[in-house]
């Protein structure tokens, strides 16, 4: 049996796989949720679920337990590789029954037995979603988040409707599919989101943006564009959420970060301002266009963006420079706490300091010489000869000769 492959919706090429992801390998929690349908003999589903026998007594956690025909049903993926066909065929069966309850067991399945055999199984899955019943209509919503991540060009039309959806309850699951994609298929997250982020709906536009985030780290142009392009949206919303990349990409691109940055760093909306500013203070800021953007930024409305620029300038200044800037932007500060910030920076010592500041920049004195350049050592004081008393001569030991 052929296995599934993922494809790009644009070229059908096989998709790359993202970082928690393995070609052909399903990680090991991917497995259907454990119950009292567990204890149901391998001999026994098959039967169950096609009705041929109406309930079964098992022994679950040591109790008695009876089972019946959606139970056989939940317990369909404990038998999918062993009889593949009749799975499906059941299967297909149980997703088609009047029964609501039927239904809703086989939807649980579906995830599962899909790794098998996923034919015509998200045909079943996208009439479901419009069922007349509400609780079906949940299941398969959940069905679709669990499936999506695993079957993106499988399921790449149904996402794509469930995502523009006006209803909150079938359009949350899929975004919540959409964000744990991208930790796996970041090539068809960047796919949708490049349609969700051009749309009118202001709420689909800020839903789209809050999958940024788990996409910064994705080296990717169409990563960075989209990006760019939520950055630039009319929403506040929408650049918040997109803003919340930047402190992510100053640590893994913080040459797209910069770009990035000297836009927000200015944007109107305080909540963009803020991790603009937080990646800024995590980048190497030399270089002459952060020069300027740390001067544009000292200008700035916001104190908390004018305070980190003018912390910035010893590091981007020498010291003549920085205390000509320090002194232009004196004459337009009105916060006391940067003014005296600034008068800090613009002090120059050798002037404006005290005696022992000024001392320190004085040159020392040339040693003197004499006319032929030989230095001339100062008069060395000697002190005078002690006059001894008679009685003291008298005791005074005599050298001997």
């Amino acid at each position: 049996m052929d296995r599934y492959i993922a494809r790009d919706p644009k070229t059908g090429l096989p998709l790359q796989i993202g970082e928690k992801g393995i070609p052909g390998h399903v990680d090991e929690a991917y497995r259907a949720p454990r119950g009292y349908w567990d204890a149901i003999k391998h001999f026994d589903i098959i039967p169950l679920a096609s009705g041929s026998v109406q309930a079964v007594e098992v022994r679950w956690r040591e109790k008695p337990q009876l089972v019946s025909r959606a139970d056989g049903i939940r317990a369909l993926p404990r038998v999918m590789r062993s009889d593949p066909d009749e799975v499906q065929e059941q299967l297909k069966i149980a997703l088609s029954d009047i029964n609501s309850e039927i239904r809703v067991a086989a939807l649980f399945s579906l995830p599962y037995c899909a790794l098998v055999e996923a034919e015509d199984l998200f045909e079943h899955l996208s009439e479901l979603l419009d069922d007349v019943d509400p609780f079906v209509r949940k299941s398969a919503s959940n069905c679709l988040e669990i499936v999506s991540p695993v079957f993106p060009s499988a399921t790449e039309e149904i996402l794509s409707q469930e995502l523009r959806s006006t209803n909150i309850n079938r359009r949350k699951p899929a975004y919540n599919a959409l964000k744990e994609m991208s930790k796996v298929w970041p090539d068809v997250v960047v796919f949708h989101l490049d349609d969700l982020l051009r749309l009118e709906d202001d709420k689909l536009r800020v839903e789209a943006a809050k999958i940024l985030p788990s996409l910064a780290r994705t080296k990717s142009a169409s990563v960075w564009d989209l990006i760019g392009w939520a950055l630039s949206d009319d929403s506040d919303q929408v650049r918040t959420q997109a803003a919340r990349t930047l402190p992510t990409l100053a640590a893994s691109q913080p040459r797209m970060a910069k770009i990035l940055v000297e836009n927000s760093l200015f944007d109107t909306c305080a909540a963009v301002r803020k991790p603009a500013l937080r990646a800024l203070n995590s980048m190497d800021i030399t270089g002459f266009r952060m020069n300027r953007l740390c001067v544009d930024g000292a200008r700035h409305t916001d104190p908390a963006i004018r305070r980190a620029c003018i912390l910035m300038m010893p590091r981007l200044f020498t010291e003549s420079e920085m205390r000509i800037q320090a002194a232009e932007l004196l004459r337009q500060e009105t916060k006391p706490d940067l003014i005296l910030l600034l008068e800090e920076l613009s002090r120059d010592p050798e002037i404006d300091g005290g005696e022992d500041e000024k001392n320190r920049y004085l040159a020392k004195a040339p040693p003197a010489t004499d006319i032929d350049g030989i230095p001339i050592l100062p008069a060395v004081d000697v002190p005078p000869q002690k006059q001894l008393s008679s009685q003291e001569k008298r005791d005074e030991p005599k050298s001997l000769e």
